[in-house]
Parts: structure tokens; C-alpha cells; sequence
């Protein structure tokens, strides 16, 4: 039983460590975007940019994802192969500009644009018919027969031109 404690131990530290190697290496500075809240329990999958020195998205990886445990001693752990099905993402630079296309797995109609907006990225969206920056997304989910069921996903963001909180709730059609 200890053997198995060890081993499970040494391979959450290896991937733990693996995975945040390229940011420590690359010196890029984390700047929040959002992040998801789910009715399930209080952890919160967080989305951060990875900024240079100059100012711009390290090209490497623009975008890191990462567990808040929030439920039990707040920690922070990686996404893991699993987890990234439902929370993983791609960011790609957009041709000809200075801004980021994001797209979650979860919501692969609903891009989202990373823009610098007095020197902070942001992740810009349309937010109940506004364009607006995301802050967070409430996922409300019931598990049937283990089997997670999302009921409805909230967004809630900033809207861009007067910076009044707008929401817009989505559901299954």
C-alpha cells in the first residue's frame, strides 16, 4: 500500500513539474483572463495568459490552464489528460494582428479574442448580444449514473465600451 502512495505521489510531482517547466523557463509573466466555476464543488479551472518581457503572448504558450482546489487546500494542479476533453483550449495568433483567437473545447462556436488593453491581456467575447471581457463562466451540471449532465453554463462579463456587468445564461436547446 505505501508502494503504491509512493508512486502515485512521485507521478503527480513529475507531472506537476513537467508541465509548469516551460513557464518557469520562460520567465513569462501569468495575467488572469477567467475562469470556470462549476455547481459541483468550489475548485475553479483558471485561465492565464503567458506574457513576455515585451508585452506580448509568449508564442510558445500563449495560454495555460490550471485546477484551483478550492474544496480542499487550494492548491493549484494541471489539467490532466482527461480534464482537458472538457476544459482544454487552442490559441493561435490571428494573421495580421495583434490579438489571439481562443477557443474552448466546451464552447468551440463561441471564440473568444485575447486583446491588450492598457497593457493587460484580456479575453473579449459577446456577452448577452454586448461585446465585453469574460471574467467567469458558471457551469451547473447534475451527474446521472456518473455521467456529468450540464444543465446550463453562465457567462459573465464586462462590456467593453461603458464597463457595466452584462450575463447571458446558456442552455442545451
Amino acid at each position: 500500500m505505501r508502494a503504491m502512495l509512493r508512486v502515485a505521489i512521485a507521478t503527480v510531482w513529475v507531472a506537476l513539474t513537467v508541465s509548469a517547466a516551460p513557464v518557469l523557463a520562460d520567465e513569462a509573466e501569468h495575467q488572469s483572463l477567467f475562469f470556470i466555476q462549476r455547481s459541483k464543488n468550489a475548485n475553479e479551472v483558471h485561465y492565464d495568459a503567458l506574457v513576455r518581457q515585451d508585452g506580448a503572448l509568449d508564442p510558445k504558450k500563449a495560454v495555460v490552464g490550471y485546477w484551483i482546489n478550492k474544496a480542499t487546500d487550494g492548491s493549484l494542479e494541471s489539467l490532466s489528460l482527461l480534464q482537458r476533453l472538457a476544459y482544454g483550449y487552442s490559441a493561435k495568433p490571428d494573421a495580421g494582428a495583434a490579438t489571439w483567437t481562443l477557443t474552448l473545447r466546451a464552447f468551440p462556436s463561441r471564440p473568444l479574442t485575447l486583446v491588450l488593453v492598457d497593457g493587460r491581456w484580456r479575453a473579449r467575447i459577446i456577452v448577452g448580444g454586448r461585446p465585453a471581457y469574460l471574467q467567469r463562466l458558471y457551469a451547473a451540471s447534475r451527474e446521472t449514473l456518473g455521467l456529468p449532465r450540464v444543465l446550463f453554463v453562465d457567462l459573465f462579463g464586462e462590456a467593453v465600451d461603458d464597463g457595466a456587468e452584462v450575463t447571458e445564461r446558456l442552455t442545451k436547446r
